[in-house]
């Protein structure tokens, strides 16, 4: 069982993938106001990368959760395969720079939802996917980032948690006396 302590953080997205896919199913009538994107595993990644700046194991959980987002959502890999680990390293080497309060990593992760969205709407635009003008993605960017803020708020505490005593691929036994 204590070998399995590594891998929480790896159950607790998937978890968070299946209560993103529920809560966008039991919430659309109030996210499809002005189709809001509900983001709460990469929201997740976001903030791991910026309480656990210095695990490198965390780009390889970003890309084995894009991977399982991109099957879940999207029935190809791609889109959040890629842009996960770029956001995840981008997000670990800015929080060393940023001040460890909570508004600088929420505005951080804001931003970092900002480029996920573009990333994808251009990918799908790209490959064929979707038909979406820019001006609809622009558009749909201010609901997203209102849902994404409520989630990264009450979401924030528990990623803070898991991220400091339960680190991906890191057996915490070596450390204790």
């Amino acid at each position: 069982m204590r070998s399995l302590r590594k891998f929480i953080l790896a159950f607790v997205l998937y978890v968070a993938l299946v209560l993103d896919g529920s809560l966008a199913l039991f919430l659309h009538q109030f996210m499809a106001l002005g189709n809001a994107a509900c983001l709460i595993m990469p929201i997740g990644i976001m903030l791991i990368a910026l309480f656990d700046d210095l695990n490198n194991k965390e780009i390889w959980l970003a890309i084995g959760a894009g991977i399982v987002a991109d099957i879940y959502f999207f029935g190809i890999i791609g889109a959040y395969t890629v842009i996960l680990p770029i956001v995840t390293w981008l997000l670990q080497k800015s929080a060393r720079f940023l001040p460890e309060v909570f508004w600088a990593r929420i505005l951080a992760v804001l931003l970092a939802i900002v480029i996920v969205c573009c990333y994808n709407w251009l990918i799908l635009s790209v490959v064929g996917i979707i038909d979406v003008p820019i001006k609809a993605m622009l558009v749909s960017l201010l609901p997203t980032l209102a849902w994404s803020l409520v989630f990264a708020i009450l979401s924030y505490p528990i990623w803070g948690r898991l991220a400091s005593s339960h680190p991906f691929m890191v057996n915490l036994d070596n450390y204790q006396h």
